[in-house]
């Protein structure tokens, strides 16, 4: 069984211990970790501490620290720009996806998008957290502020792909290296406009098969593949 993760931007250490508060210590009260137990605390940016606690009171996790270490960065960076959906299944595409392996997420408004982002941006913060902490990926992804499709045309990317039913040819031809930043695209599909547009702007229109998969599916599909492609292993 793996230890259970904790995310701590700045590790509060006062003489090899570490104290945890906040939404993280309610977590752990919940899962009843008790005395003695080991856990691990990451801060998002590589550096993992191992740690066995000692007290778990109303406010605040206490451990004591045993060794640290850290751990080298995605050797792929993975950048999922995705319009805007049912907030549900938006949300499952932004879980599933940081859990893949994605390490930029980049939301955006497509023409035919049927709502915004509105101000979601802690809550989807705190999806992307437990996420990273389920999948043990202890480099936090970035999410971004949500942007408009031409901003995001203008990422830059050594392969840029755009999902599309329709159009789309063979993925591996579309990798030239990495970053890779991908596209998926709203409920109601892409217009012709924003293909033309990829188009002008370098993107590979690329197909996830036969099958039409819904928004947050091709998400998660696209990112899996890509990283198949290019060996990825864990990380």
């Amino acid at each position: 069984m793996s230890l259970r993760s904790v995310y701590w931007l700045v590790p509060s250490l006062q003489n090899d211990r570490i104290h945890i508060t906040g939404d993280e210590h309610r977590h752990l009260v919940v899962a009843r970790l008790e005395k003695g137990e080991a856990l691990e605390v990451f801060d998002g940016n590589g550096s993992v501490w191992t740690a066995v606690v000692e007290s778990v009171t109303k406010r605040e996790t206490i451990a004591r620290l045993r060794q640290s270490r850290h751990v080298s960065p995605p050797s792929l960076k993975l950048i999922l720009a995705m319009s805007m959906i049912r907030i549900p299944a938006f949300e499952l595409a932004l879980e599933k996806a940081v859990e893949v392996g994605v390490t930029r997420i980049v939301p955006f408004t497509a023409a035919r998008s049927n709502l915004g982002a509105g101000h979601r941006h802690d809550r989807w913060m705190r999806i992307v957290i437990e996420a990273a902490k389920q999948s043990k990926h202890y480099y936090l992804p970035k999410l971004d502020e949500p942007m408009a499709f031409n901003e995001v045309l203008s990422l830059p990317a050594s392969s840029k792909i755009i999902f599309a039913e329709r159009g789309g040819g063979p993925l591996k031809p579309a990798l030239a290296g990495s970053p890779v930043l991908y596209l998926i695209g709203p409920e109601g599909g892409w217009t012709d406009e924003e293909l033309t547009a990829a188009g002008k702007r370098g993107f590979h229109i690329a197909s996830l098969g036969d099958a039409i998969l819904k928004a947050e599916t091709a998400a998660i599909v696209g990112a899996a593949l890509i990283r198949y492609e290019f060996g990825c292993r864990g990380g």
